[in-house]
Formats: C-alpha cells, sequence, structure tokens
C-alpha cells in the first residue's frame, strides 16, 4: 500500500485508501458509530494514528477526540422550565471552557434521532437529552456509545442516569392542599402516560384522592402542550359536572388552562381554585399569584452538568438509576377554600 507521508494533508480519504475501506466507513469508525464493527475502529484508529491523521477541530480534538461542545437536546424551548434549564447549563459549560449545543425536539422522534447523530458526529462531549415519548430504536444504539445523563423523563431502554423531579411528591401536597380547602370534585390535567413524569405526577394524584375515599377518575391526559390544556379545561368546565378545583401536570400546561378559564369568563379562585406546575416569575404576578408547584430548576440545572462532567466516555456499567430532586408546594391567591369551608 502506499502510504501518505505528509501528516499535515492526511485526510479521511487518504486514512481510507491505505486500508481498503470507503471514507464512509472510515468516518463513522472514527465517530464510534454503533454500526461498525469493534475490530474494524480499532484497525482505522490505528492506521489513523500510524499515518498522523488529525480531525479538524480545537488542540482538545486533537488530544482526546472530543470537541468542546455539549449537547442538550429538550422537547420545548417555550416550556419556562427547560428555558430555564438551558440558561444554567449554557453559564455552566461557558464556565468550564465548553459551548452549548441547543436542539429542541418538539417530541419529533426522528428530529431526535438526527441531532443526536450531528451531536455524535460533532464529537460532543457529553450530551444531556430529555427524551421523547418514543425514541426510535437508531437512537437508543446511538445512546449506548454517547457520555449522557437523562433530564426530567427517564426511558427504561437508556442505560443513562437521569436527574429528575420527584414528581409523585410534586403533585400530591397540591391535591392534599385543596382537598384540606373542602374541595371534593377535583381534576387534573397532566401529560400522557408514556412519559416517567406523566406516569409519576398522575400516580401522585390518584393516590392522594385515594386516601381520602374520593373519586380519582376526572382526568385528563394530552401531549404537554397549551393547545392540549386549552380543549381539556373546556371540556371539563362545560360538563356536566363541574370540578371546583384544578390540578395541573406541567407548566405548559397550566398556561392553557389560565386561558381556557379566561374564554370561559370564569375566574380563580372565584369560580374555580387552581394549582399550576413549574413556577416561572409571572405566576407571582397574576392577581393575587398563581399557587403552585415549585421546582427546583436551579439545583437540577447545576447538577445535570456537573454529572455529565464528571465522566468523559460512555461506561459499559452504565444504569439508567436517577437522582430524584423534590419539589415544593407555593401557596398564593388561585386556592381558596371551598364555600361553606373553614
Amino acid at each position: 500500500m502506499d502510504i501518505v507521508t505528509d501528516k499535515a494533508a492526511i485526510t479521511i480519504r487518504d486514512v481510507a485508501r491505505a486500508l481498503g475501506l470507503s471514507h464512509t466507513t472510515v468516518s463513522r469508525a472514527l465517530s464510534d458509530h454503533p454500526k461498525i464493527k469493534d475490530e474494524t475502529k480499532a484497525r482505522v484508529r490505528a492506521q489513523a494514528r500510524k499515518m498522523g491523521y488529525v480531525p479538524n477541530g480545537s488542540a482538545r480534538s486533537m488530544r482526546n477526540l472530543h470537541s468542546p461542545l455539549i449537547g442538550l437536546i429538550v422537547p420545548d424551548i417555550q416550556n419556562d422550565f427547560y428555558a430555564s434549564i438551558a440558561k444554567i447549563v449554557a453559564d455552566a459549560a461557558a464556565a468550564r471552557g465548553f459551548q452549548l449545543a441547543l436542539s429542541v425536539t418538539e417530541d419529533n422522534p426522528e428530529r431526535e434521532m438526527h441531532d443526536l447523530r450531528m451531536l455524535i458526529v460533532a464529537r460532543a462531549v457529553g450530551i444531556i437529552i430529555t427524551p421523547t415519548p418514543a425514541p426510535l430504536p437508531e437512537t437508543l444504539a446511538l445512546m449506548h456509545s454517547v457520555n449522557a445523563v437523562q433530564l426530567v423523563r427517564q426511558d427504561e431502554h437508556i442505560e443513562r442516569e437521569a436527574v429528575d423531579v420527584d414528581d409523585f411528591l410534586g403533585v400530591r401536597p397540591a391535591t392534599r392542599h385543596l382537598i384540606n380547602y373542602g374541595h371534593r370534585h377535583i381534576a387534573y390535567v397532566g401529560t400522557t402516560t408514556d412519559i416517567s413524569c406523566g406516569r409519576d405526577r398522575l400516580a401522585g394524584f390518584q393516590s392522594t384522592l385515594a386516601e381520602q375515599g374520593l373519586d380519582s377518575t376526572c382526568i385528563a391526559l394530552g401531549h404537554p402542550r397549551p393547545e392540549f390544556s386549552h380543549h381539556a379545561v373546556h371540556s371539563l368546565m362545560n360538563g356536566a359536572k363541574r370540578p371546583t378545583a384544578l390540578v395541573m401536570g406541567s407548566s405548559s400546561l397550566t398556561v392553557g388552562a389560565l386561558k381556557a378559564l379566561r374564554s370561559l369568563n370564569l375566574s380563580w379562585p372565584g369560580d374555580v381554585s387552581i394549582v399550576g406546575y413549574g413556577d416561572p416569575i409571572w405566576f407571582d404576578l397574576m392577581g393575587e399569584g398563581l399557587t403552585t408547584v415549585n421546582l427546583p430548576v436551579q439545583e437540577m440545572g447545576k447538577y445535570v452538568i456537573s454529572l455529565l462532567l464528571a465522566n468523559t466516555m460512555p461506561s459499559s456499567t452504565a444504569s439508567n438509576t436517577a437522582s430524584r430532586f423534590a419539589p415544593s408546594l407555593v401557596v398564593r391567591g388561585s386556592t381558596r377554600p371551598l364555600a361553606g369551608k373553614p
């Protein structure tokens, strides 16, 4: 074989020619693509070192085959929680000499797979991901080859640690607060149960009502978008038995519920008490403020990037254990005792 000796001019095509492989195979091998055999990866890396091939990028890339990128893959940047997390992670990354690359999937599995692959090709040092409800098999395979941490949602098929809210213990005090105020017909509007946080929040609501022998069937579940909760709250409040109180299962759903109540000319807490989820600044500025479940955004954001950077390579012994952060109930003016109750 002819070996090119001008190291400054070595390219992937040169390495491929020396090995009798396609340049695509060599590129994927150097990117640790899961569909390339380990034997082939080893051959390619050995040949690349022998020929003095250096990938484009910073000095950091030359030393350890990682770029100074950290990936953040989230479903919705309009959601105040994810917007806040992105700011915290970006600031923490910059302080450590990294740059944040943001992906917004809108819970589209194809987009999730594409953006994850691009981050791997860019040799991101690690990826923080809020998985879509149903990741594609290709996405699950890619996750095995990357240093990653799951955020908020935890997919059982992704063997990577998770940083979550203890959503079960978030909804319980919200529901108990309304029961203590004398409410007996309480509705829950939450996210679909094909994501872990949706299951936990629903379980917290149902278990709290069951403990008091109350009906827990007034439930609407769907995608965590304002449009869904707007429609759901319209239906609930126009039903034969209107609920006297609402528990919301996400900040986006809270926004849609408030818009629905306003369009129905219903006031809170005059016509219905409502407990939100999440606590953007404007929740405190609406009327006498919105009673809500406050999420530990700052603590979670700082912890998730520290956890990610504690590892530099994916571990073969990784598991999907979770670090759970406790939310807290903030009582404001959107809830009040039911008429005739103390």
